[in-house]
């Protein structure tokens, strides 16, 4: 679970995102960027985030957040074609 800190982290991230990349674009984010803007530790060998109460891997935080995560490249893939 993440803390209520780190939630709040994601939306502020994901909204400079979005507003930086306008209506029609796709946002990338490397596993790690995405991992430290919400308030944990990347592990690049596991490709895991760690917070303070659980683990989970890029991909599950990719896909939590909508995003289509990309193993080969470490990067999350958020917005429109």
């Amino acid at each position: 679970m993440m803390t209520g800190r780190a939630v709040s982290t994601m939306a502020v991230v994901a909204a400079l995102a979005v507003s930086l990349t306008g209506c029609a674009g796709k946002l990338k984010l490397s596993g790690a960027r995405m991992c430290e803007g919400a308030g944990g530790t990347y592990n690049k060998q596991t490709k895991s985030c760690s917070y303070q109460t659980s683990t989970r891997s890029a991909q599950q935080n990719c896909q939590a957040h909508g995003g289509y995560y990309d193993p080969a490249a470490d990067v999350c893939e958020m917005g429109m074609d």
